[in-house]
């Protein structure tokens, strides 16, 4: 009542949008943020919370906007940077993502210690090299030469973002993977056997990744696919060094305590070994 009386009070309104979200009154924080933009525009918080509300009611395309004008009073928010690389996720705004992800970085590496600036989600970058993906697979599937010349151009993006996540962060497992899937959809297999390659060393360096199930199963296919690989190369040299490559996994896995959970595993690398060995012995003749 007090606001019906007294509109025009910013301050007042902003507060009761914030009290209203914490009550998850969320029809009346969105007219109480509403209110603040259109008094004062220039409240970049009050953009980002229409945004917040508009996220929580899962109406991405209305969520854009708001943060786009929240982003031009304050860019140095990464909690907003954030918000937008879901809602470009969203509506497939893959170039967009690709700038976000690029920004956030940019963020990560001037941020002082008490910034706590969380790394790129690996459900994020997945999304963005699967999307994007897609997009190009759809365009040549409709030869429709604007899409795909415009995928291309994503795709390019997509490769640079992939390298300099690898070169400005601390990799972790799931990069490479997911770099080498890219490469595989893009027929760059030099590049597949290198990411494959970093991923194992990657695997590797976890301490205890042998007593691991989900490591164990990780490890497990990885190795599969680069004895693919190696096998498709079939020279002795690229033979002989998968054999030591699967020979030091199986010897890791047989001396953990978790062995018999392992079973499986052991079983399928061994019978790589047995099929190497008979590559071995073609590549001799």
């Amino acid at each position: 009542e007090g606001l019906d009386i007294k509109p025009l009070m910013p301050q007042v309104w902003f507060r009761v949008g914030t009290i209203s979200m914490q009550l998850s009154e969320w029809d009346t924080a969105l007219r109480a943020f509403t209110e603040v933009v259109q008094q004062e525009p220039e409240e970049g918080d009050a953009w980002a919370n229409v945004a917040a509300i508009q996220m929580h009611r899962k109406n991405p395309a209305e969520a854009y906007p708001a943060l786009m004008e929240s982003l031009k009073q304050n860019r140095n928010n990464w909690r907003v940077w954030v918000s937008k690389l879901y809602i470009c996720i969203d509506l497939k705004k893959y170039d967009e993502a690709i700038q976000t992800c690029t920004e956030l970085l940019n963020l990560i590496a001037r941020q002082k210690s008490s910034d706590s600036i969380p790394a790129l989600e690996e459900k994020c970058i997945r999304a963005i090299v699967g999307g994007s993906l897609q997009n190009y697979h759809d365009a040549r599937t409709a030869s429709d030469e604007a899409a795909l010349d415009s995928s291309k151009r994503t795709l390019a993006r997509v490769r640079q973002l992939l390298d300099k996540l690898k070169s400005s962060t601390k990799s972790e497992a799931w990069l490479y993977e997911v770099s080498a899937y890219f490469n595989e959809e893009m027929g760059w297999r030099e590049d597949v056997f290198d990411d494959l390659m970093k991923e194992y060393r990657t695997l590797q360096s976890v301490k205890g990744w042998e007593e691991d199930p989900v490591k164990v199963s990780q490890m497990t296919n990885l190795v599969k696919d680069i004895f693919s690989h190696r096998k498709t190369e079939g020279t002795k040299e690229s033979l002989v060094k998968c054999k030591f490559l699967i020979n030091g996994v199986v010897k890791k896995l047989r001396s953990a305590s978790s062995e018999s959970e392992a079973q499986t595993e052991v079983a399928e690398l061994d019978a790589l070994l047995s099929d190497l060995e008979e590559a071995m012995a073609s590549a001799a003749k």
